[in-house]
């Protein structure tokens, strides 16, 4: 089976990537914050049901440290206009009160975010969000899922009315409980399976087992 390849990359300034690639029998994700990169392959068997959401993370407690510092970059500004003789020790404290204040806006601004998730049976990814990205990433979840859902049947719904039907039915199960098929293409494929015989379980069969003739 070849199917085109598909694949959504974000990349974070000074941070990383996340790189999502459908691949013909699995989900490749890479990651990489900072200098540990990360690889893992999901297989499609893993990854129904698939489903998207949303989850917004604010850093409150960073975010009142930050007023705190900004207020203490205001007070050294004011010591350093208003008491010449204390301008040295004011203007290294500005410095330093500076430095921390912009390190710590620029972490708050990397993980501030709204994260887009794609939710599956492994696991939920996480994606960056926003009003730009929001159409490829929709767009991204619904080719995997369809792809994932057309993996599933090629491989899994095919039905040998000549191999034992237990298995085969309990595949099918497996089948419909993810939502690779419906409960009509189930009942299409069970008929196929077990024929003419399909609904007449409760039939008794002869001593070979099977059901006897309707003439």
């Amino acid at each position: 089976m070849t199917t085109p390849t598909r694949q959504i990359n974000q990349t974070y300034p000074l941070i990383g990537f996340t790189k999502l690639t459908m691949q013909e029998n699995n989900l490749r994700i890479e990651e990489k914050r900072f200098f540990q990169q990360t690889a893992v392959d999901i297989p499609y068997e893993e990854l129904l049901p698939i489903g998207v959401g949303h989850h917004h993370f604010v850093p409150f407690r960073l975010l009142l440290i930050e007023i705190f510092l900004g207020f203490g970059c205001g007070k050294a500004c004011y010591t350093l206009v208003t008491q010449p003789n204390q301008r040295e020790s004011a203007t290294w404290l500005l410095l330093i009160l500076l430095g921390i204040f912009l390190g710590l806006g620029a972490y708050i601004l990397q993980i501030w975010r709204h994260d887009f998730l794609i939710t599956t049976g492994r696991g939920n990814i996480a994606l960056f969000h926003s009003p730009r990205n929001k159409a490829a990433l929709y767009d991204f979840a619904n080719a995997l899922r369809d792809h994932t859902i057309l993996y599933m049947r090629r491989q899994y719904a095919v039905v040998d009315p000549l191999l034992p039907a237990e298995p085969q039915l309990a595949r099918l199960e497996w089948l419909r409980s993810l939502g690779a098929i419906n409960n009509t293409q189930f009942d299409q494929l069970k008929t196929r399976l077990l024929g003419r015989f399909f609904g007449a379980e409760n039939i008794l069969g002869d001593e070979y087992g099977l059901a006897p003739s309707a003439n």
